[in-house]
């Protein structure tokens, strides 16, 4: 289980105090007053402002992704859903605006366009950005985003099936759609689907909430849509909407009559009539599913023996998540969908998610984040934030080291 307080703190701060608590917006406040009133006066002075300030937002980073760790991993617990939702609307939107000011006393700076470009290049942009897209009006609104997703979280994490005289979470019944036996899919999937329902009305309120939420960010930001907006405020610079909808087109010419083609095969020698939803995932041949662990610690051991095929340092790395609790990976009853990687980027150490089941999808799962986290290793001793802290990277960079594993 998550345990914060055993980590081991290997990086000391230099400007914030070392017992200044994230969580205690007195005690931030006067740290971003004390970098928006200093004075600077040279370009190394505007370096050392922002080592200073990445400081400050790794603190905040880190007390965020700690409150939202516990909450995803254990959704019906009320002290969890608590700190997380009193930090979202109480410390996240007063940084937020804090931050701004900061991005523009950067922005302003003289000495700006003698920083490094080929280093500073990624942050200089970001900052222009934010400065941009920050509109006061959209603090409250993204803090509504934020409580909605967390509502998502914990409609979707307390969902189970009573199915074959046992309870399973949603991802568990996976596994049955699988199975040679078409008639256990069948059960299965109907089981799923039906419980899924009994949650329509809230998840579809959730979800008409985030839309008119996402589309107001939107225009009072300047844009006609929450999706041109999205594209700015992902920094996706080097494409656009147009060159998407291209690539689109491309795949429904190239991969759709291949797929038809895949599931008419599979048809054929299943000897049904019509393909349905039950029967994508199983083996279309009728061979048992591969279920190559039996638990988390199976699952483990498997991957630590891979990684040491690939790299003894990636091995050892893995390890040390393993030790250091910052693997939680079983499926269970109040646990958070999906996956994830979550950089802890004042100690710069990440968390893995995931919900496995024992399934062979599961291995690929947790080698895909696994590379995430080998990508924290790997720029851990960077200096500044926006080096080392993953969600900083534009995704479409994230995922080269996942999607390598």
């Amino acid at each position: 289980m998550f345990d914060y307080a055993r980590l081991p703190h290997e990086f000391r701060r230099n400007f914030l105090p070392a017992h200044l608590a994230p969580s205690d917006w007195g005690q931030l406040e006067k740290a971003f007053t004390s970098l928006e009133n200093r004075e600077i006066r040279s370009r190394k002075e505007l370096e050392e402002w922002l080592g200073d300030e990445s400081e400050l937002s790794a603190a905040i980073f880190e007390e965020s992704a700690v409150r939202y760790v516990r909450m995803t991993t254990q959704t019906g617990n009320n002290d969890y859903e608590k700190a997380y939702l009193d930090f979202v609307e109480n410390v996240q939107p007063k940084a937020k605006e804090r931050e701004f000011l900061l991005d523009r006393k950067y922005v302003g700076c003289g000495f700006r366009s003698e920083l490094r470009k080929d280093y500073y290049y990624v942050i200089d942009r970001r900052k222009e950005n934010n400065v941009s897209l920050f509109r006061n009006e959209n603090v409250e609104l993204e803090k509504q985003d934020a409580k909605l997703g967390q509502q998502y979280y914990k409609v979707a994490g307390a969902m189970t099936v009573q199915f074959e005289g046992q309870e399973r979470t949603m991802q568990y019944m996976r596994r049955y759609l699988e199975e040679p036996d078409r008639g256990l899919r069948q059960r299965a999937w109907e089981a799923s689907e039906g419980r899924r329902l009994r949650d329509r009305g809230k998840l579809d309120q959730v979800f008409d909430d985030l839309v008119r939420v996402r589309h107001r960010i939107a225009v009072n930001a300047g844009f006609e849509n929450y999706r041109d907006y999205a594209f700015r405020k992902k920094e996706r610079f080097e494409y656009t909407p147009e060159d998407a909808f291209r690539f689109h087109d491309a795949v429904e010419g190239s991969f759709v009559p291949l797929a038809r083609e895949i599931y008419e095969k599979a048809k054929k020698s299943l000897g049904i009539d019509t393909l349905r939803p039950w029967d994508i995932f199983t083996d279309p041949e009728g061979k048992p599913p591969l279920l190559p662990f039996n638990n988390a610690e199976d699952l483990v051991r498997g991957c630590i023996q891979i990684h040491e095929s690939v790299s003894p340092d990636l091995a050892k790395q893995f390890k040390r998540l393993r030790d250091l609790n910052l693997l939680d990976l079983e499926s269970r009853p109040g646990k958070a969908p999906g996956g994830y990687n979550y950089e802890l980027s004042e100690v710069r150490l990440p968390f893995i998610f995931t919900n496995a089941v024992g399934r062979d999808d599961d291995v690929y799962t947790l080698l895909h984040e696994s590379g995430h986290a080998f990508h924290t290793f790997a720029t851990r001793e960077a200096g500044l934030l926006f080096d080392y802290r993953g969600e900083s990277i534009p995704s479409e960079f994230a995922e080269v080291a996942s999607t390598a594993m």
